[in-house]
């Protein structure tokens, strides 16, 4: 089992990303192809992009704005916001702030099992507000088993903070690669530390856990790695 915590990098040549995967450290990681956090405001926006082959996860963390997938009509976007794009062939989507506002969201991009054997698909929800566990902690689960939205490649999705200081356990599985994001604030892995902007690269590991203090945010995604 292991636990390694790799820092983003960070580009702004339309809107303000920073990467965790790929970088010039950490190449992609199947099927997880890309991780990133994305900060846009209406002067500096995400263009439209397209996808083939890939399930894109986008979680708004913060602001309001506008989704759009294909052809179809926008749709009104806020905090918790989840859309999950199966792109089994070659399609577009966006996501940009409405008007005064910055948006800020997490993208995760993971592998379809083969190239066009999935039909294409949006699927939309909105994170609940979760309840407070006795360990301190609110888990909101975004995608997989008792949630709105499942996936073609088994990607599950979890929001996880800390009202109060406190340790949770979290199951991942031996056959599942798990990436945990720093959001807000600091704490650690298995004893491992991490920061915002940071991720917790999580391989071989029936589960883990996480240590925090009030404030400390993380999203923690995990895909079965393909045999």
């Amino acid at each position: 089992m292991t636990v390694r915590v790799v820092a983003g990098e960070i580009y702004a040549k339309d809107a303000t990303v920073r990467a965790v995967i790929p970088t010039s450290h950490q190449p992609r990681w199947p099927p997880i192809e890309r991780v990133a956090e994305t900060i846009a405001t209406p002067r500096r926006r995400f263009p439209a992009h397209s996808h083939e082959g890939v399930e894109v996860l986008t979680y708004v963390l913060e602001g309001s704005g506008l989704y759009s997938y294909a052809a179809g009509p926008l749709e009104p976007v806020g905090a918790r916001s989840i859309h999950l794009l199966t792109a089994g062939t070659n399609v577009a989507h966006s996501i940009n702030p409405g008007k005064g506002q910055t948006l800020r969201w997490l993208s995760v991009v993971a592998t379809l099992p083969g190239t066009g054997s999935s039909a294409n698909r949006s699927q939309a929800s909105i994170a609940s507000e979760g309840r407070l566990a006795a360990d301190g902690t609110r888990t909101r689960g975004l995608v997989g088993p008792d949630t709105a939205v499942q996936s073609t490649v088994g990607l599950q999705a979890f929001d996880i903070d800390f009202a109060d200081e406190g340790t949770t356990f979290h199951r991942v599985g031996h056959t599942v690669n798990a990436v945990a994001y720093a959001v807000n604030g600091t704490g650690s892995i298995d004893g491992v530390p991490i920061e915002l902007g940071e991720a917790g690269l999580i391989e071989g590991s029936a589960g883990v856990a996480i240590q925090g203090r009030p404030g400390f945010r993380l999203i923690l995604v995990q895909v079965p790695r393909p045999p």
